[in-house]
Formats: C-alpha cells, sequence, structure tokens
C-alpha cells in the first residue's frame, strides 16, 4: 500500500493536498519526504503548492526538519523585508504581524529583491477560529489574465519601489505598540549597526540612503514578469499593488490617518514607480487588484498543517481575522 495519497480541495487544483494512508511517526514521515524528493518536486513545479495534511508535525523544530528534509534550497533570513514579524528560531518567523482587520492582498514574497525566495513554507500552529487563511494564486493564471495593454506597460518599464525606514519616531513607536505596521531600520535588518546595514545593502544590491532623523530609505529595482527558471513559464511576479496607499488597500479611514502621519517627505513606509521614476496610474493598479481578487484561491487551515510554494509560480496573501491565529514562515532560495 502507498504511504500517502493525493487530493484537490478546489478546480483550481491548487494547492496539491498529500496525506498519509496510515498513521505516521515523524522519523517515518521524514524518511518519505526524503525518500521522495524527485517525485514531489515535479509536483511543486507542475501545481505550484503542496499542502501535508495530516502529518505529526508538531511545533517550529518539526517544521524545520521537513523543510531540511526537503532540501530546496538555502534558508534565508527576511533581511531588507517591511512586513511586521517576530523571529521564531533561525530561519523561522511568525508569517505576519500586522493587524488582523486588514487584508494582505496576494503577492510573490519579496518579489522587489534581486535575490528572491524561490520557495516560500507555512505551518499552522494555531488555526483561526474564523476566517484568516492564507489565500493563493497561480502566478501563470494572473499572468494571462492581466489586461494585455496594462501588461505591456508593466514589462517594458519595469518597476522602482521605495521603502522608507524609521530610526526615531515617538509617534511611529506609539502607533506600534498597538498595531505593528511599519519597521524600523533594525528590525528590517536585524541589526543596530549602520555598517552592517549598508553592507547588507550592498550584498543584495539595494540602493539606498541615509535620510533625516536617522531614517533610512531603500529603493529595489525590479523587472514586473519574469520567465520561471525550471519551467520557462512567464508569470506576473511584484507587489507593485502593496506598495501604493491607497483607500482600496487600507480603507478610506485607515488612508485618511496615513496622509496625516506620513505628511514629510521621505517618511510614507512604500513609494511605487515605474522603473523610470514616473507614477504607476492608481487605474491600472485597481486593475490588478480586481484580478488577484478573482483569481484568490481561500481553504481553511488544520492544525499541523504544512503548504510550500514555489514562490514564483504561486502567490499569497492573508484574509482577516480576529481572535488567535499563529501560522509559522521560512524562506529558501
Amino acid at each position: 500500500m502507498e504511504a500517502t495519497k493525493t487530493k484537490f480541495i478546489n478546480q483550481q487544483k491548487l494547492p496539491l493536498v498529500v496525506e498519509p494512508t496510515n498513521s505516521m511517526s515523524f522519523d517515518e514521515f521524514l524518511d518519505y519526504i526524503k525518500a521522495n524528493k524527485e517525485s514531489l518536486t515535479k509536483k511543486l513545479l507542475s501545481f505550484g503548492g503542496i499542502l501535508f495534511r495530516g502529518f505529526p508535525i508538531e511545533g517550529a523544530n518539526a517544521f524545520n526538519s521537513v523543510i531540511d528534509a526537503l532540501a530546496l534550497g538555502k534558508p534565508l533570513n527576511y533581511v531588507g523585508g517591511d512586513t511586521p514579524r517576530d523571529k521564531v528560531q533561525g530561519k523561522v518567523y511568525t508569517s505576519t504581524e500586522a493587524p488582523p482587520a486588514f487584508m494582505i492582498p496576494l503577492h510573490n514574497e519579496m518579489s522587489f529583491i534581486k535575490y528572491y525566495p524561490r520557495h516560500i513554507y507555512f505551518y499552522c500552529e494555531t488555526p483561526p477560529n474564523e476566517n484568516g487563511e492564507t489565500t493563493i494564486a497561480d502566478a501563470r493564471s494572473i499572468y494571462k489574465s492581466i489586461d494585455p495593454q496594462v501588461k505591456a506597460k508593466f514589462v517594458e518599464n519595469g518597476l522602482k519601489y521605495i521603502s522608507n525606514f524609521y530610526g526615531q519616531s515617538k509617534l511611529l513607536d506609539l502607533i506600534n505598540r498597538y498595531k505593528r505596521a511599519h519597521k524600523t531600520w533594525m528590525d528590517a535588518f536585524e541589526t543596530s549597526d549602520k555598517g552592517e546595514v549598508e553592507k547588507r545593502c550592498k550584498e543584495n544590491e539595494f540602493g539606498f540612503k541615509w535620510t533625516k532623523k536617522n531614517w533610512l530609505q531603500v529603493i529595489y529595482q525590479s523587472p514586473s514578469v519574469i520567465a520561471h527558471p525550471q519551467t520557462g513559464e512567464r508569470v506576473w511576479f511584484n507587489q507593485a499593488h502593496l506598495y501604493d496607499y491607497n483607500p482600496r488597500l487600507l480603507g478610506f479611514w485607515n488612508w485618511i490617518g496615513t496622509k496625516i502621519i506620513y505628511c514629510q517627505k521621505d517618511t510614507l513606509m512604500h513609494e511605487i514607480y515605474y522603473g523610470d521614476g514616473s507614477p504607476v496610474p492608481r487605474k491600472e493598479l485597481y486593475h490588478v487588484m480586481d484580478v488577484l481578487e478573482k483569481e484568490t484561491i481561500k481553504f481553511p487551515w488544520q492544525k499541523g498543517d504544512m503548504m510550500v510554494l514555489d514562490n514564483i509560480l504561486a502567490m499569497h496573501g492573508r484574509a482577516s481575522f480576529s481572535g488567535k491565529r499563529r501560522i509559522l514562515v521560512s524562506l529558501t532560495r
């Protein structure tokens, strides 16, 4: 008898669900992963994501052991990322500490940097009582669904992302006590040493400059569409829609509050431009958001679930929720 069985839980066939046919110890599960690595890798390239469900994965250490057994790449720190997270241990983080009421639209993880993660892993430690799904979508399908004229502009011009990380701000310190949102450069680069920050920027080919009041501005230039290095498939690979602070993304009153808080130059956490420095029209970003909403796939987490996504083929996001929720995440390249 086969040790595992596969199925789908939606018509889009993302993710592929792998379950044990009989009870299995954790060591047996690791042996299964190692013995079937080639087959699992092919399935991941075909479907874009695999959900391991019903296996005895308990806690961050076990989560990390499964990632090691899959051996899809080298672990990455979340250096230069601007989503608020807590480091759990080693290269394992919480998925996001953004306010629960805020819905995070689909995106490819850190698609704005040159050395982006090839794979992203999720582990459900505490499933939410209601909502709070990690939303996913096929980036190949999204690429095909974007209006050709919009697509052509994105492809021709590329994108310029700007992040402003604060160093000193009593107001932002106060806001972060209640709703974690804007990171310090110390949190973003996991060091308080400016020299080390500059070194990491140069290693990752980030543009950067120090601004007033000990703030750091980081500039990322990247394409908006790429071809998968193994399959050659073209995918929508960017998060421009997350870098424009607009009423649709934030909600009207949060948008008004943002306009007030970030009234000074070079303080807004995110900015987005075409590669030549011209603004990306909001109408085009709203079209992208329409496509992403249409393509969004949701499934309820179960305790102990582990999902691995090819970060090029599959996008992810987070639905809003209330109550407890703890999803761990890790990255490899």
